[in-house]
């Protein structure tokens, strides 16, 4: 009896652990979305252009 309680209480401290670890995870996943949200919201502004401009012509 005490062995099946004891692989009992290993076994919800294992779930335990899963599940913070998962919780972390939907944290983690949320905060990338959010990044990529803000990257495409954000608006990029025309680029000056480089090289050669013939200001005689």
């Amino acid at each position: 009896m005490r062995k099946l309680l004891n692989e009992n209480s290993e076994l919800k401290l294992e779930i335990d652990d899963i599940k913070k670890k998962l919780k972390n995870q939907d944290k983690n996943i949320e905060l990338v979305f959010s990044y990529i949200d803000e990257l495409t919201e954000k608006k990029a502004k025309p680029r000056k252009r480089i090289g050669f401009k013939p200001d005689d012509l």
